[in-house]
C-alpha cells in the first residue's frame, strides 16, 4: 500500500530520462546527474519490492493467555453511544506491538468484539513502561471529534464488563511482528477507570480497528488450551492466514449495518446425541446471529437455553450438582467431579449454518486447577440486548479464519502453540 504511492514519481522520472537518452538530447555535462537519478530510482524500486513482498507475506504475532479476573462481573453497565462487549471475567489472549519512536511496547487484549486500539498513557503516578506521547518523535494528535469514531463526546470508550477508558486520540508509527512498520495508525492514549487492562487491540469491522487500519482482509488466530499452564497462541494476517485454508469448515459471516461485530448464524445445539429443541429463531438477531468474540471468555445464551444444556449434560453424566459459590463466581451450573474425567464428557455441538462446531469437554467445562469441581462455561445474556456470544474458551485449539473479502468464517482443529 505504501510502496507504490512513493515510487510512482521516481518511475516516471526514470522513464523520462530513458527517453531523453534514446533521443541523444543529453549533453555530457549532465550525464553524472542522470546517473544519480538512475541509481536513486533503482534503489527505491528495490526497496519497494521488499516492502511489497513483506506485505504480501502477511504477519505473525504471538498471543499469550493471561488471567484478568478481579471480582464479580458488572451485569448492568452504564449506557453509552456504542458499548463494546469484552464480557471477559477470566482468560484473555494478549498481543504485543511496538509503537512510536523510540518504540514502546504496547500489550493489549486481542479483541474481535471492539475496534479502538488503546494503551495506558504515562502520568505522574504511572509506570515508565506506559506510553508517553511527549517522548515520541512521531506522535501527532487527531483533530477529528471523538464521536466521529463512535466514542462519546468526552472521548470515553465503554465495554460491557463495566470498564471505560477516557482517551486522547493520536496517530503513531506501529511495528508489527518485528517485520514492518505502519505509519499514521490512529489509537487512543489514556487511563482506564479500572486497573485490569494495560490496553486493548480492537480487531472489529470498523475503521479504527487494527485489521481495518492495516488494510488486511484476511486474518486468523489460534488460541492455545487453557489447561496448559504456559498457553500461547498466534495471530496471522494476509497470506500467512490464507495459507490455513486446508481442511476447513466454512460458515457465512452475517453483516449488520454499522456494527463492528462478527456474526455467524447459530441454527441449533446438541449435547452428545441429543439435539435440543432450539432453532435459529431463539437467538437475538435475524437468522440466529451469534457474535464470535476473542475478547469474551465464556459463551452467552438466554438463561432458558443454558438450563436446557445443563439438564441434558447432568442427565448424560450423572454428576453431583454443587452449590459451592467458590467454584466460580458468576457461573451457575456447577458440579463435583468425584473422579470424573472431563475427557469423558459428551461432545457438545454448535450447529452453525452449513457447519457443525464440535466442542470437547475442555472447551465448555470451566474447572478449578485442583480438579475437584467444574462449571459449565455459560452465562446468561443481558436482558437489555440479548446478544448471544461465542466466547474464546469454546475456540481453544482451533485455527479461526476471518475472510472479509468473501464474508466467511472458517475453522479447523489446530495445535496453536506449534505455529
Amino acid at each position: 500500500m505504501y510502496a507504490y504511492s512513493h515510487i510512482k514519481p521516481y518511475i516516471s522520472t526514470l522513464n523520462s530520462i530513458s527517453l531523453m537518452i534514446s533521443s541523444n538530447l543529453l549533453a555530457s555535462h549532465i550525464l553524472p546527474l542522470i546517473l544519480f537519478h538512475l541509481l536513486l530510482a533503482t534503489e527505491l524500486i528495490s526497496s519497494a519490492r521488499i516492502l511489497t513482498a513483506t506485505k504480501q507475506e502477511g504477519h505473525r504475532v504471538t498471543l499469550t493467555r493471561t488471567n484478568y479476573y478481579s471480582g464479580t462481573w458488572n451485569n448492568n453497565p452504564s449506557a453509552s453511544p456504542i458499548q463494546y462487549l469484552l464480557k471477559a471475567q477470566n482468560d484473555l489472549y494478549i498481543m504485543t506491538l511496538d509503537i512510536g519512536i523510540p518504540p514502546v511496547t504496547l500489550s493489549g487484549v486481542m479483541d474481535t468484539g471492539s475496534d479502538l486500539i488503546w494503551t495506558k498513557c504515562y502520568n505522574s503516578t504511572g509506570l515508565d513502561s506506559f506510553f508517553d506521547p511527549s517522548k515520541s518523535m512521531t506522535f501527532s494528535l487527531v483533530y477529528k471529534s471523538c464521536d466521529f469514531f463512535g466514542l462519546d463526546e468526552s472521548c470515553i470508550q465503554h465495554y460491557d464488563d463495566g470498564l471505560s477508558v477516557k482517551v486522547t486520540l493520536g496517530k503513531e508509527i506501529l511495528f508489527l511482528g518485528n517485520t514492518q512498520n505502519f505509519k499514521g495508525i490512529t489509537f487512543g492514549c489514556g487511563q482506564p477507570d479500572k486497573g485490569k487492562y494495560d490496553g486493548i487491540i480492537g480487531m472489529g469491522r470498523r475503521e479504527l480497528s487494527l485489521i481495518s487500519q492495516l488494510n488486511e482482509r484476511v486474518f486468523s488466530y489460534g488460541l492455545g488450551s487453557r489447561s496448559d499452564g504456559e498457553t500461547s497462541g498466534v495471530l496471522l494476517t494476509g497470506s500467512k492466514a490464507r495459507s490455513e485454508y486446508i481442511d476447513v469448515q466454512t460458515t457465512p459471516l452475517i453483516e449488520q449495518e454499522d456494527e463492528s461485530y462478527y456474526y455467524i448464524s447459530l441454527q441449533g445445539i446438541s449435547v452428545g446425541e441429543t439435539r435440543l429443541s432450539v432453532t435459529n429463531s431463539d437467538f437475538a438477531i435475524e437468522d440466529g446471529g451469534m457474535i464470535i468474540d476473542s475478547g469474551t471468555t465464556f459463551t452467552y445464551l438466554e438463561q432458558r437455553i443454558i438450563d436446557m444444556i445443563s439438564n441434558e449434560f447432568m442427565n448424560q453424566t450423572n454428576l453431583e450438582k454443587s452449590t459451592d459459590a467458590t467454584l466460580y463466581d458468576g457461573l451457575e451450573h456447577c458440579f463435583m467431579y468425584q473422579g470424573y474425567n472431563k475427557d469423558q464428557a459428551p461432545i457438545m455441538v454448535f450447529h452453525f449454518e452449513d457447519v457443525d462446531w464440535e466442542l470437547p469437554g475442555e472447551n465448555y467445562i470451566y474447572e478449578k486447577q485442583d480438579g475437584e469441581g467444574g462449571c459449565l462455561a455459560f452465562m446468561a445474556t443481558n436482558s437489555d440486548d440479548n446478544k448471544s456470544i461465542f466466547g474464546n474458551m469454546m475456540q481453544q485449539n482451533m485455527m479461526v479464519i476471518y475472510d472479509l473479502d468473501n464474508n466467511i468464517l472458517s475453522f479447523k482443529p489446530a495445535i496453536c502453540t506449534e505455529y
